[in-house]
């Protein structure tokens, strides 16, 4: 897909979409992940808290003592990770956990007011802990003492949760992520669906399957297939129209035709010869043009929605079957090469057109034969045609528009109308016409255009 292309578009916004959507409720779900484990560490941590309060035993000079062991054996596992610890700073006496061993953990201050007070402090072995202290305060014989009580636990364990938590959420929004964007993808095609049967519908209108593009589709596009009917008929109408202008030129020009003949005819009763032939010959000139406008009227107009399929032996064939009967063709050998295969682009009666001027041009000059073979070269049709006649001289051949061309003088016995009318039908259809001295002494036509595909069924006659 390039660049330009509507679905990459589409699919791109839509994947940048989904990728900050998910980024953003997954850094949403892990603070409040983090945030609930923190505050059940917490309240673990209290409650633990609470029942040390409630164990300790002030009184004596001791600093603090349980009256009781706490529940949880790990309090007397060395660095086990939890552990408890009990500081009168007045007489600067500690006691703490066996799991603390001989460390000393080292809270910030606190007052019995501010209530606990939770802090990440170090703890034995190179471990971080979560603290939390609470300043109590308990009366005895010589007054009140306050008593800074502490219990820790390694943040380890805690922090070993939340980054599994992270891995396993990144893992499941990154595979959600990846099912979004197929189901962006699946809605993407779906969507733009019409547009890939629209392009199949006008694909059948440049094959000539169909005049005009079905209107079976979404209220989007049914705007856009409507103005592609529109240029369509618009086309169609304008071509109508040129080929009806040009046929009634050439019969509004019939009738003053036959009145130069008729005039002509009277100056050669009358005995006024020269003039006679001279209205004769302009008469002929004028006739011949018209019919060659009239021919050029006929042709299909190419453009690039069209696309065409002609079976070239077949048209070759049956043009030299009809010449064949001709004075001029009964007597000649024609040698036909030309692959049953073949196909060319090109509108079937343009190519009926084409091959019958051009067969019937080398068989009016041809001696004994005319040879017609065809070949595929490379991505096009070579055709070439030659007869064994006279042919053109160099001094015959002139370029007009890039294309070389024979000129028919007098002496040649015609005006190159014909020829002209090959030429515009193979540029009209994107093909290349080229005049030359043939192998066997005449005149050597050399075509090349581009190759179709079979049709799927026979075309009608």
């Amino acid at each position: 897909m390039s660049a330009s292309s509507l679905r990459l578009r589409l699919l791109a916004g839509a994947a940048i979409w989904i990728v900050l959507a998910l980024l953003v409720a997954g850094g949403t779900i892990a603070l409040l992940f983090i945030d609930n484990v923190e505050r059940n560490a917490r309240a673990g941590m209290s409650a633990s808290l609470a029942r040390l309060v409630a164990a300790l035993e002030p009184e004596g000079v001791e600093a603090s003592r349980l009256d009781r062991p706490l529940s949880d054996p790990r309090y007397e596992i060395p660095l086990s990770g939890i552990y408890w610890q009990v500081e009168d700073a007045g007489r600067s006496q500690t006691t703490r956990s066996r799991s603390l061993w001989d460390f000393v953990l080292q809270p910030g201050d606190t007052q019995p007011e501010e209530g606990e007070q939770f802090e990440v402090v170090d703890g034995p072995a190179g471990q971080t802990l979560s603290a939390l202290t609470l300043a109590a305060r308990f009366n005895d014989d010589g007054g009140s003492r306050v008593l800074n009580v502490t219990v820790a636990q390694d943040r380890a364990t805690l922090d070993a949760s939340i980054r599994q938590f992270g891995f396993d959420l990144a893992l499941a929004l990154g595979i959600l992520a990846a099912v979004l964007i197929l189901a962006a993808w699946a809605q993407v095609s779906l969507g733009l669906s019409p547009l890939g049967r629209l392009r199949g519908d006008v694909e059948k209108v440049r094959r000539n399957s169909a005049e005009k593009v079905a209107d079976a589709y979404p209220a989007e596009v049914q705007p856009l297939v409507a103005e592609v009917n529109e240029l369509l008929a618009a086309q169609q109408k304008s071509l109508e129209f040129a080929r009806r202008r040009a046929s009634d030129l050439a019969h509004g020009l019939k009738t003053p035709l036959s009145v130069l003949e008729t005039v002509a005819q009277l100056l050669r009763r009358t005995g006024d010869t020269e003039n006679a032939v001279l209205v004769e010959d302009l008469t002929a000139e004028m006739a011949e043009r018209i019919d060659y406008q009239m021919r050029l009227s006929r042709l299909r107009q190419r453009t690039r929605l069209h696309v065409f399929a002609a079976s070239l032996p077949e048209i070759v064939r049956r043009t030299a079957a009809v010449l064949k009967k001709t004075p001029d063709g009964e007597r000649l050998d024609w040698q036909i090469d030309i692959d049953d295969a073949l196909y060319v682009d090109i509108d079937r009666n343009d190519l009926i057109e084409l091959m019958g001027v051009l067969l019937e041009n080398a068989a009016r000059w041809a001696k004994s034969k005319v040879r017609v073979s065809a070949r595929n070269e490379a991505g096009h049709i070579a055709i070439e045609i030659a007869d064994d006649g006279k042919g053109a001289s160099e001094e015959r051949l002139f370029r007009k528009g890039g294309e070389q061309m024979p000129r028919m003088d007098e002496d040649g016995g015609g005006n190159g109308l014909g020829i002209a009318i090959a030429r515009e039908i193979v540029l009209l259809n994107g093909g290349s016409i080229d005049f030359t001295k043939a192998p066997e002494g005449g005149l050597l036509v050399s075509i090349s255009i581009s190759p179709a595909e079979a049709p799927a069924e026979p075309q009608a006659e």
